[in-house]
């Protein structure tokens, strides 16, 4: 009766960690939550990003910091990305580039500069843990733009391309709701979301660290088609190969710094 009892813990332990998780989470938004108004109170007295809606993006004289303003990740920077280009994001671990990609979004304003970018619509941010939602497969694909009327010969031919082809066989059809953080390995849900962006064609991808549990022959299979549909699109990895994907890169160094190049493309 005993080991029937922690039987049931030990089968249900994934379970048990993904809900310690989320207690986890819910009560750092708690902390959030309550530090806001402290938070408001400091930022009517620091500097703030501006940020501007355009059909581009672009940074004129950014200098970034953590939101408590006790911190500089990066100073004065200016770029202009090009539509149809792409732009790599580099340097050490904890220099800021994943936190480059929360101002773009708007996510971050401490600091100062402007940020031009266009409406977050036509933005898909894709990161290096997607976003698994519970429901079907259609409603995994078509996020998230749920309103969107897409045919499974449409959504076949994604999964085709991102090397997913049986998926929809294999989990019983896109109709069937499944666990999909259960079923799926990192690698085949970054591949899940890479089909997102097959299936919604947005103008703008940020992808952060978005093929990391790939290996190389996917990455280049996902990049290429990022190339042949002219996406502008950011990408955070520490790669060397992911340098032939992109037109620039913008390397982010201690103390501030910054260097912009162009990068080699194939």
């Amino acid at each position: 009766q005993f080991f029937f009892a922690i039987n049931i813990i030990v089968s249900r332990f994934q379970y048990w960690t993904a809900f310690i998780a989320g207690i986890d989470r819910l009560y750092s938004l708690k902390e959030y939550l309550e530090s806001v108004g402290q938070q408001q109170k400091t930022r009517k007295t620091q500097p703030t990003i501006n940020t501007i809606r355009r059909n581009k993006i672009s940074l004129d004289r950014l200098t970034l910091q953590t939101p408590n303003y006790q911190r500089t990740l990066v100073k004065d920077l200016s770029l202009d990305l090009p539509i149809g280009k792409g732009l790599l994001i580099t340097g050490a671990s904890g220099c800021g580039k994943s936190s480059l990609l929360r101002a773009i979004a708007g996510l971050w304003n401490s600091g100062s500069g402007t940020i031009y970018r266009p409406d977050l619509a036509k933005m898909l941010f894709l990161p290096q843990k997607p976003y698994m939602i519970l429901g079907t497969l259609y409603s995994q694909l078509v996020y998230p733009h749920d309103e969107l009327e897409v045919s499974e010969q449409q959504l076949d031919e994604a999964l085709k391309k991102v090397n997913l082809a049986d998926l929809a066989e294999q989990s019983g059809g896109y109709a069937v709701e499944r666990n999909w953080d259960e079923i799926l390995s990192l690698g085949e849900q970054q591949r899940l979301a890479f089909a997102r962006i097959l299936i919604n064609k947005p103008d703008y991808v940020v992808l952060d660290e978005a093929t990391s549990a790939l290996d190389i022959g996917n990455e280049a299979s996902l990049y290429q088609h990022l190339l042949s549909n002219e996406t502008t699109f950011i990408s955070v990895g520490h790669r060397p190969s992911l340098v032939e994907y992109h037109d620039w890169r913008l390397d982010i160094q201690p103390g501030e710094k910054w260097d912009l190049q162009a990068a080699r493309v194939s």
